[in-house]
């Protein structure tokens, strides 16, 4: 059995990392961290009740067991920074898995690959330390990759994407608290949001030496708890394209968790589970392509577990067949 422990597990992401790894076959969650040490995560999550008898643990590296094998962390952005290398002086054979944005841009030279594996796959089983991509990056990122990789490529793309309220944390926060959101639509950090350097990184990895596309994307804030729904307009600018659904068949026919769909996705389609629902349909000179995924698995702790079987050498879909939740 694999040893881990969860560092920072009170909120809604170490939440899904205990959901998912209290049940893995292969894996033994030994500890679980939190401002709230001394408390049993069954008290900070009653729908873990009668899955562990974990007591939380202080969020430290010197409280961390020293023979663990993989740790994965669930901080809010900014926080996995300051205690990083003493995680990784602490449990010197773990390898380490960031949900934060710290490490997803730039930190390549410091020995981390970021942790999609549809696009990256082949860097994943060898690499210690894994940058999971966010939640709005993961969904465009999976709808725009297949059309920057065919010839020819979109001259310009156009995203407008929107998420529910528990892609902001479990911390309430003006203007991302769930009742300031409810029954209304807002944009925010139009062409500015943070995303979208991680979305040009991976594009430049993927195509180089080819230009990029400009990006113009507007995320939107929706009353929805769950999902990501991106719509990603491709541009052409007059170059001859077509059958645009069938690249992206092809392109995805080795991905357990892309599935290629033949009408509109709905979120509560991928709600709860690790897939990516992707509708692609050419128009004149544009294609659209409308992704969707849970924020919070596919965008979060499921794509982390996803690369850590990578990591370790199981089968890329272990504990992770789950259906959708429905309603």
């Amino acid at each position: 059995m694999i040893r881990a422990a969860i560092y920072g597990a009170s909120g809604y992401g170490g939440a899904e990392l205990l959901r998912l790894l209290l049940l893995h076959p292969e894996v033994a969650v030994r500890q679980a961290s939190s401002r709230e040490a001394g408390r049993r995560v069954d008290a900070i999550h009653p729908g873990l009740r009668g899955l562990t008898d974990l007591v939380l643990v202080e969020s430290a590296p010197e409280a961390l067991e020293r023979d663990l094998d993989a740790v994965f962390f669930s901080l809010p952005h900014g926080h996995s920074t300051a205690v990083m290398d003493r995680v990784a002086e602490r449990c010197p054979q773990a390898r380490l898995y960031d949900l934060a944005q710290d490490f997803r841009t730039g930190a390549e030279l410091k020995g981390w690959v970021y942790g999609l594996p549809e696009l990256f796959r082949d860097q994943l089983p060898d690499a210690r330390k894994v940058a999971c991509p966010g939640c709005f990056a993961t969904a465009i990122l999976l709808g725009t990759a297949p059309a920057l990789c065919a010839d020819p490529a979109p001259g310009r793309i156009i995203v407008d994407a929107k998420t529910g309220s528990s892609g902001s944390g479990a911390t309430a926060q003006q203007g991302t608290h769930h009742p300031t959101r409810a029954g209304t639509l807002k944009a925010y950090k139009v062409f500015s949001h943070q995303h979208e350097a991680e979305i040009r990184a991976a594009w430049s990895r993927l195509a180089p030496g080819r230009p990029l596309p400009p990006l113009s994307f507007v995320p939107q804030s929706t009353p929805a708890v769950r999902g990501i729904y991106a719509c990603s307009y491709l541009v052409y600018d007059g170059a001859k394209h077509g059958n645009t659904a069938e690249w992206y068949a092809r392109f995805y026919a080795g991905s357990p968790f892309v599935r290629v769909v033949e009408e509109p996705p709905n979120v509560i389609d991928v709600r709860g589970t690790n897939n990516a629902d992707i509708y692609v349909q050419d128009g004149d000179g544009v294609t659209v392509v409308i992704s969707s995924v849970d924020n919070l698995v596919r965008g979060a702790a499921g794509q982390a577990v996803q690369c850590f079987n990578l990591g370790f050498g199981f089968p890329e879909t272990t504990g992770l067949k789950l259906p959708a939740l429905i309603p």
